[in-house]
């Protein structure tokens, strides 16, 4: 029987009761030499390349996506701590829950390729379980009864995605005394009350019961730390305590993620350097600072293949390949379309981002599921997908490879193939106590994983496309511990690695590919020339007409609805000049 088969028919030994899969089920892995970690939904659901959206405005309410539930908030009526003050907050907001995101949506981003979703949740979330009182000295204390069934829709939320084959990513967007200025962190206003004594100390009693109460469930892919926090020396430190506490809760291979605070060359080496699986969150938008606004939708689709990509690249191999990029969208600012198509112009950014993140980041969540009057391209997946903006079809590798195309005797015959190459290379390095067994041991497992992936059905949903490997780094290194653990340590432990890793990328196994590249209606490349030359004739046509192009005249309207809000306006400050 060929792997796949074999693959296939452990598919019917999972418990499909109410999409929960339990996380001591095994799958095989083939005969590799090494006995083989193993590989759980869980493990499937946090390895592999996860690409995804931001369930925005569900749980922390952000203005600018949805204002009806601000109908009865308090002045300035901006935050969710105004809505809580106001009218009825408890029905507005258990209203919004039930009605702004439905188990329908799980599904139709799954018949898109989506695996992954990210949910932004506050810490004020959680009175059911921690009670009224956790909220005392905080700015939402006595409002804890608004929320004290908040947690049941999440719960609800993580159910429908294990249902649709999606992981949970949560991320923390408001935390205790807000952690920047924008009023997305819960309170409106723009000062940072974070680092009070009280406000961390619930932080931290926040996070230790996300990790606790989460960390079981197969298909919560990550916890996330705090989201956009503002950096300083503290963080930083603040970060370490926090893995250190969360590690008495987890075992190390749980991912958490960090925030990389605008600063992604030092948290991708935090990151990077540590034994225990932590991710580097870098959220990548260009609407906003002066430069951003300066440069041209066909200078950022551009520099995709030029200095986004050598800034990425560079933070993907400090973080050991654990980057995801969290937030991004195709927004831009009118300024920054010079007139002509405005959705041709955000069709190529979106899609030349796309490419730009297969190739750099294990995983990206597009910002957001939807806004209340839709029309927005640049931000609105749901009017992204109707208005082609993103392909149609999100998933990278597409289906099931074909029957008997993988048998363990055509594994076995490409490692020996492999094998011999690369013996026969050492061989004529004149360097002796080579040990090749290790490089067969390693091209056997790397073979078995990357098909096991492929293969992998968790939970109750339909098969809509592929697994592979995204924390390849991460991977890589539990391989390394079990094979050090079992068959010894030597300095030619880098044989196993090098042939696993070789392996694991051979694309042969599993022929059946589209790439997001081929699905684009014209190449990037093409794309890139066409506008170029659109460019020329429209600042030519500019100067003509004394610059009265629609881009001005969206400016003098207002109507910026391609842009999510300024955070100057918001905040009275302008503070992201260090945006990369």
């Amino acid at each position: 029987m060929g792997i796949f088969k074999s693959i296939k028919n452990s598919f019917n030994k999972i418990d499909n009761q109410g999409g929960n899969a339990p996380a001591t089920e095994s799958y095989p892995t083939g005969n590799a030499i090494v006995p083989p970690r193993v590989l759980s939904p869980a493990d499937v659901y946090r390895f592999r390349k996860q690409r995804g959206v931001n369930l925005g405005s569900w749980f922390v309410l952000e203005k600018w996506i949805t204002w009806s539930p601000y109908n009865h908030a308090k002045s300035p009526a901006q935050s969710d701590h105004d809505v809580a003050r106001g009218g009825n907050a408890q029905q507005i907001m258990e209203h919004h829950y039930e009605n702004w995101i439905k188990e329908s949506d799980f599904e139709w981003l799954s018949q898109l390729g989506i695996n992954t979703v990210r949910i932004p949740i506050g810490y004020y979330h959680f009175s059911k379980y921690l009670g009224d009182n956790y909220l005392d000295g905080t700015d939402f204390e006595g409002l804890g009864h608004v929320y004290q069934n908040t947690i049941n829709y999440i719960e609800r939320a993580v159910d429908w995605a294990e249902k649709y084959n999606l992981g949970v990513h949560f991320d923390l967007h408001s935390a205790p005394g807000k952690q920047n200025h924008d009023d997305h962190s819960g309170r409106s206003g723009p000062a940072i009350k974070m680092w009070k004594s009280r406000n961390i100390e619930v932080l931290k009693e926040v996070l230790r019961f996300l990790v606790g109460h989460f960390h079981q469930r197969d298909n919560v892919v990550a916890i996330e730390l705090i989201n956009e926090p503002a950096n300083n020396d503290q963080l930083q430190s603040l970060y370490l305590d926090l893995l250190g506490q969360i590690r008495t809760i987890t075992h190390p291979h749980f991912p958490i993620a960090i925030g990389d605070a605008w600063d992604t060359n030092w948290y991708a080496q935090l990151a990077g350097g540590r034994k225990d699986f932590v991710i580097l969150d870098h959220h990548l938008y260009r609407c906003f600072t002066e430069d951003q606004i300066s440069s041209s939708s066909y200078d950022h689709a551009g520099r995709c293949k030029a200095e986004y990509l050598e800034f990425l690249q560079d933070a993907k191999m400090k973080a050991r390949d654990s980057l995801i990029i969290g937030e991004w969208s195709a927004g831009l600012n009118p300024r920054s379309m010079l007139g002509g198509n405005h959705d041709e112009q955000r069709a190529m950014w979106a899609r030349a981002q796309l490419e730009l993140y297969e190739k750099t980041a294990a995983g990206w969540f597009w910002w957001t599921l939807r806004k209340e009057h839709g029309g927005d391209s640049g931000w609105d997946f749901k009017e992204a997908i109707r208005t082609n903006t993103l392909p149609h079809w999100l998933g990278g590798k597409q289906g099931l490879p074909a029957e008997g195309l993988a048998t363990l005797e055509e594994r076995d015959a490409k490692c020996d193939e492999a094998t011999g190459q690369h013996a026969g290379y050492w061989e004529t390095q004149n360097i002796p106590a080579r040990e090749h067994w290790r490089f067969v041991d390693g091209f056997k497992q790397g073979w078995d994983d990357a098909v096991m992936f492929a293969y992998h059905r968790p939970g109750t949903g339909h098969v809509v496309g592929r697994s592979e490997i995204g924390f390849f780094g991460k991977w890589i290194e539990a391989r390394m511990d079990e094979h050090f653990a079992y068959r010894g340590g030597s300095n030619n432990i880098w044989e196993f690695e090098h042939a696993l890793a070789v392996s694991i990328h051979d694309d042969k196994r599993t022929p059946v590919y589209i790439s997001l590249e081929d699905q684009y209606e014209v190449n990037l490349e093409q794309r890139l020339n066409k506008f170029e030359a659109d460019k020329n004739e429209i600042e030519a046509l500019t100067l003509e007409d004394g610059g009265d192009n629609e881009a001005d005249e969206d400016d003098k309207r207002g109507l910026d609805l391609d842009v999510k809000p300024d955070r100057e306006e918001i905040t009275g400050k302008h503070n992201y000049g260090a945006w990369k």
